[in-house]
């Protein structure tokens, strides 16, 4: 039991709020907020969470190089987020349409954390080219839908 609640915490949960997150961002691009003002609102509501996160837990040891990555990561995240929000709001696409396709970073992550990680030897290559080919095939069914 103990080794679900990791699972639950970091999984699970993050899932569902990142699917709900699509949706307040879809509404957002609908009441007319551009790409700019949504990542503002966006950045502002992490920055807060961040700061009640520190309030409460009491900030761990940090690094300049820990800082570095995060806000490499914020970065790379903001872009993308960037991206969606353009194009939900310029072109009127429907969520439902890219989710499955943005949901395949996890190809990403795999591919990046086994090169550059050096996790490659914790992956089963046969269940990782058939789960790619899954997570594939299941995007292009669903946006496709």
């Amino acid at each position: 039991m103990n080794s679900l609640w990791p699972i639950v915490i970091g999984g699970i949960l993050p899932a569902m709020f990142w699917g709900i997150t699509a949706i307040f961002q879809k509404q957002s691009a609908t009441a007319a907020t551009g790409s700019a003002i949504y990542l503002i609102a966006f950045g502002a509501a992490c920055a807060l969470a961040g700061l009640i996160v520190a309030l409460i837990w009491r900030p761990a040891p940090w690094t300049a190089e820990g800082i570095g990555f995060a806000a490499t990561a914020g970065a790379c995240f903001a872009l993308g987020t960037g991206l969606i929000s353009f194009a939900l709001f310029a072109y009127g696409v429907p969520v439902s349409k890219l989710a499955p396709i943005w949901s395949c970073n996890v190809l990403v992550t795999l591919a990046i954390s086994a090169v550059f990680l050096g996790e490659a030897s914790e992956v089963n290559l046969m269940q990782l080219a058939a789960g790619t080919l899954l997570i594939l095939s299941g995007a292009l069914l669903v946006s496709s839908a």
